[in-house]
């Protein structure tokens, strides 16, 4: 664990690769299960499943903690500091499938609650159940993935995610000719647990390997609890985009709104997926620098790099997705679809403008200071969910609520890729201006 990663290489691109290949698998696995899920069941009945997973999404990004962040940052130093990390990492673990636990409790709780209150008939008070179930059972995957990192094992977690994905996929559309939307949602359901077993034996064991076995538990470390608590806060606010939207859609517009989102944001959303190995291969690297006392010169020169790619491959996808996406979704989800491809494409315009600053996500984070995060992703999803009530007042039926939507979330885009790209430089600055010595955890606020 000591030592610093190696320049970008040829093993850098293989993890990138490998990453990218597992991220736009997942994405596309996604995408072919709507898919399946608006032909075989139909726009009302796929938007109910679609609006239960948003709900029950929503729900896990309010109340459990994510501390695969928290992990990523402490660990290393942990290791270092005391040689207990592989412990520290164990605890996380614990904590975090405790939390899950305890979530799905109460989400499941809360189900026959809406039942009898009149807010959901037993059709979709099913497939809330149902979706809740999945969600709690999809969350552990954070701590893996940690692990991977932790390990500088990225490329073989890659490999791992291709399999789990095409067993999603193999399960939900099993379930879903079987039992219609619900049973799409309880094959969710089961390959999550599966692939949830799968993946925590298999971190646990890298942990294991890479810093020995754990020893007797030290006190937590100082800046842990404040940092999850704010790293948990900014990762539910990244996440609103899509659940929270999804969910207000379907408190604002119905089944209808939801699916056309759903549809419309399939080809952005993908594009994501292709970039998201970016972030993830930067925040080690990141931790790695703010710790040994170099971020402003290793790390920004990381970020430049990661920048100028993200510039080229976005300006590329756009270029692209402009000549297709008509075609492409007359061809997957049928000619009434054809009429988003102008929302698809503003969709992807805004993805691609984001994803010039994906780092954004992990930045924060790898400098100790969650709380920029915390208030940026707040602002942003409050745009978000602000202009998609507006766009439902000013619009006079779903797809002209959806195109209004896709506009104001490329200008919202734009402004936060200006905000990132701007203060790139003072994040830099400011942690170049305290004394380079290698850094024990902790979090400034």
């Amino acid at each position: 664990m000591t030592g610093r990663f190696s320049p970008p290489g040829r093993r850098h691109l293989h993890t990138f690769t490998s990453l990218t290949a597992a991220g736009l698998a997942e994405a596309v696995v996604s995408s072919l299960g709507v898919v399946a899920l608006v032909r075989l069941t139909g726009t009302e009945r796929a938007g109910q499943a679609i609006f239960a997973q948003s709900v029950a999404g929503v729900w896990f990004l309010l109340c459990d903690p994510r501390l695969e962040n928290a992990a990523q940052r402490f660990v290393p130093a942990e290791h270092r500091a005391t040689g207990g990390g592989s412990a520290l990492f164990l605890r996380l673990v614990r904590w975090d499938v405790a939390g899950r636990v305890a979530t799905t409790v109460l989400g499941l709780a809360a189900v026959p609650v809406t039942w009898l209150l009149g807010f959901a008939g037993p059709g979709l008070a099913l497939m809330l159940a149902l979706a809740v179930v999945a969600r709690g059972l999809t969350g552990p995957n954070g701590a893996p993935r940690a692990a991977f990192a932790l390990t500088d094992r990225l490329r073989s977690f890659g490999v791992l995610r291709l399999a789990c994905a095409g067993l999603s996929l193999a399960l939900s559309v099993a379930g879903m000719l079987v039992w219609g939307a619900p049973g799409f949602l309880a094959g969710q359901a089961v390959s999550a647990l599966v692939v949830a077993v799968t993946q925590i034996v298999l971190a646990v064991r890298a942990v294991r390997a890479a810093m020995g076995p754990p020893g007797r538990p030290g006190p937590v470390p100082p800046g842990l609890l404040g940092f999850t608590v704010k790293a948990s806060g900014g990762t539910a606010l990244a996440e609103v985009s899509d659940s929270g939207i999804l969910a207000v859609a379907g408190l604002l517009g119905g089944s209808t709104l939801v699916t056309l989102l759903k549809i419309a944001s399939a080809p952005g959303r993908l594009y994501a997926s292709m970039i998201m190995p970016v972030a993830s291969m930067l925040y080690p690297r990141l931790c790695r620098a703010v710790a040994d006392g170099e971020v402003s010169t290793r790390g920004r020169r990381d970020l430049r790099r990661a920048t100028l790619l993200l510039a080229a491959v976005g300006t590329l996808t756009l270029g692209v997705a402009v000549l297709v996406v008509d075609d492409v979704l007359r061809l997957v989800y049928g000619s009434r679809y054809g009429g988003l491809a102008a929302v698809a494409a503003v969709l992807v315009a805004a993805a691609c403008v984001k994803g010039l600053v994906c780092w954004s996500n992990v930045l924060p984070l790898a400098l100790g200071r969650p709380g920029w995060r915390l208030a940026y992703l707040g602002a942003e999803g409050l745009a978000l969910v602000g202009l998609l009530l507006l766009a439902g007042l000013a619009a006079r039926d779903a797809a002209g609520t959806s195109l209004l939507f896709a506009c104001g979330t490329l200008a919202v885009s734009v402004c936060c890729a200006g905000t990132w790209l701007t203060l790139l430089g003072r994040f830099a600055d400011d942690d170049a201006k305290e004394p380079k010595r290698p850094l024990r955890a902790g979090v400034r606020s």
